[in-house]
């Protein structure tokens, strides 16, 4: 019997050593990782955190100067008020989405829609030459130095909210169930766009039609902020700058009685486009609960969450498996994910977003392998580290918070 128990001693023995062996490189992989974490991570996580919390007050004060300003009603158009899948919009004819979409040149060209820029090359940057003082130039339009096709402005009062998703190429996209990283997604070119909007201004100084030009850029916009999408929506926020810019030189040159329009005061588009900026900053997956929570869960409805969602949540969603902590002590961000999933519900009851929904539906969200060597961006532990690293370095979209 004591040869045999011997026996058995010498035949587990190297499986013994094996198991200690391999036990020992994880703790030393482990606390190396971990090492690597605090010394070059968890600092500018940090900032990223703090960065959130510093602004959360006057963050949370702009959402409520918004839901009292100029613009409520226009931020209010597209909400739903209970979960669907169909377009808040019961009749297809108060969308624009049918006849602008065709109308835009896109970005990256797609065989949709315009062919050629709604203002040419050479006049698009004969108006940026001139900068804030391009309402001035109402005799370049005249002369013909500056061409336009402003014919998208007329008949835009008949429409509620502007669908970029349907009658577009991001249509075909939500069909196919296909993930596409937000910024690669097509959308009409917003430079040409804003360069349109001063032409139409400047027109509206030559044909003695003020207010109507105006009114239309005014419908424009506030079409431009249903779009569900973050690069239009800041456009429409720049062409409400560019309204009261032309209304300044329409009173000050006596062509319009100043009582006759009032434009979004500076302060109100200012709020506003740092507020739908920081929208999209709180929707991150490292996010603090608590901070996380005072936003999405507290019965507000955050300014730009249609578009922040359909901007944020699939390059957030990206990196869920590298992040979500399998393995023994591997860092986890699966609770702030969870967070993330509470947010897509809350847009699933206020927003269209087809696009997030099909993703959702069909599991679409699509693993990206971070910034590595081959094997460490899918070996345990690496792949969080390399993972945080691509995150830590986006942009925390707070610069409108930040004291000088």
């Amino acid at each position: 019997m004591v040869e045999s128990h011997s026996s058995l001693n010498e035949r587990i023995r190297p499986y013994i050593y094996a198991a200690v062996a391999c036990l020992t490189l994880l703790a030393i992989n482990i606390a190396g990782v971990e090492g690597l974490y605090r010394k070059n991570l968890r600092a500018p996580l940090e900032k990223v955190n703090e960065l959130q919390n510093e602004a959360l007050e006057t963050y949370l004060a702009d959402i409520e100067f918004l839901e009292r300003s100029e613009l409520a009603e226009t931020l209010k158009r597209y909400r739903l008020e209970t979960e669907t899948t169909t377009s808040p919009i019961a009749d297809d004819a108060l969308d624009a989405g049918g006849s602008l979409n065709k109308l835009l040149l896109w970005n990256p060209a797609a065989d949709f829609g315009r062919k050629k820029p709604l203002v040419p090359a050479k006049s698009r940057e004969f108006l940026m030459r001139y900068e804030d003082d391009w309402i001035k130039g109402r005799t370049f339009l005249e002369r013909g130095n500056v061409q336009a096709d402003i014919s998208i402005f007329a008949g835009l009062g008949a429409f509620k909210t502007w669908d970029l998703e349907k009658n577009s190429p991001l249509e075909t996209i939500i069909s196919h169930g296909e993930f596409v990283l937000p910024n690669e997604l097509p959308v009409p070119e917003t430079l040409d766009i804003l360069t349109a909007v001063k032409v139409r201004l400047m027109r509206g100084s030559i044909d003695a039609k003020p207010l109507d030009a105006l009114k239309e850029v005014r419908e424009f916009a506030t079409l431009l902020l249903t779009t569900e999408n973050s690069q239009m929506v800041m456009a429409g926020l720049a062409a409400l700058d560019l309204e009261r810019r032309a209304y300044r030189e329409y009173v000050d040159r006596d062509w319009l009685d100043a009582a006759a329009w009032l434009p979004i005061d500076r302060n109100t588009s200012l709020r506003a486009s740092r507020a739908f900026n920081a929208t999209a900053a709180y929707l991150r997956a490292v996010t603090d609960e608590a901070t996380f929570n005072k936003i999405f869960a507290s019965g507000k409805y955050p300014p730009g969450l249609c578009a922040a969602l359909n901007e944020q949540l699939p390059t957030e969603y990206a990196y869920r498996y590298q992040l979500s902590g399998w393995w023994p002590f591997e860092r986890s961000y699966r609770d702030g994910f969870n967070r993330l999933d509470q947010a897509l519900e809350l847009g699933k009851k206020h927003c269209r977003i087809r696009w997030l929904r099909k993703l959702q539906e069909e599991n679409g969200f699509k693993n990206v392998a971070p910034q590595a060597p081959w094997p460490l961006a899918y070996m345990p532990y690496f792949r969080t580290l390399f993972a945080l690293r691509d995150w830590s370095a986006w942009p925390t979209r707070l610069d409108g918070y930040q004291r000088r």
